[in-house]
């Protein structure tokens, strides 16, 4: 087994597969709609996260309220200098009413058993990381929101986002300096 594995890996994914082009997403994970617009989750992926946070919420019991308020993903997936095998990041926003010290156990056990497995079609893992805490926008560059097909923040290789254009339009351009002044040519004017 261990034969075909290095095989596997030194050859044939060499040869088979398509590099991912500087500043730009992996094509295995995202997709581009053909009449323009960002970049969305491939839908199987999506399908696949879908699948786990309904099974995150019914892993404490048949009766425990959901768990799992939303969920975004982050990291180094949506960053200009990914690779084919950085992971992607689901950021779990936990429900922390009527969460016990069993019930927390449980939910971190099985977080703990289906981190680390490959979106499905690529050799990307999914972590899955639970929070109580709502999540921080300045300390990701960049933030998609899996079941709205949204991005929160925009990351900037894709084009400018949102606030950099507000920036831009409230920026007034110096005036330029004529060489001479009215003041000046209207005496040279008058003087002769």
């Amino acid at each position: 087994m261990r034969f075909f594995t290095k095989i596997f890996e030194n050859e044939y994914l060499k040869y088979h597969t398509n590099p991912i082009p500087p500043n730009a997403l992996d094509p295995r994970v995202w997709y581009f709609i053909p009449d323009g617009g960002d970049p969305k989750l491939q839908p199987q992926i999506r399908t696949q996260i879908y699948k786990d946070i309904d099974a995150i919420n019914g892993a404490p019991g048949e009766f425990a309220k959901k768990i799992v308020w939303d969920y975004f993903l982050v990291g180094p997936c949506l960053s200009e200098k990914s690779d084919d095998r950085c992971p992607l990041n689901v950021y779990l926003q936990i429900n922390s009413a009527n969460l016990d010290d069993v019930l927390k156990e449980k939910l971190l056990q099985y977080v703990a058993s289906i981190n680390g497995r490959l979106a499905s079609g690529t050799l990307h893992p999914i972590h899955y990381i639970p929070s109580v805490r709502e999540i921080d926008q300045t300390r990701f560059p960049a933030i998609y929101h899996p079941y709205t097909e949204k991005w929160i923040k925009k990351p900037r290789f894709l084009g400018e986002a949102k606030t950099d254009i507000d920036n831009i339009a409230n920026v007034v351009p110096k005036r330029k300096r004529n060489k001479y002044s009215l003041k000046k040519g209207l005496k040279k004017i008058t003087t002769v």
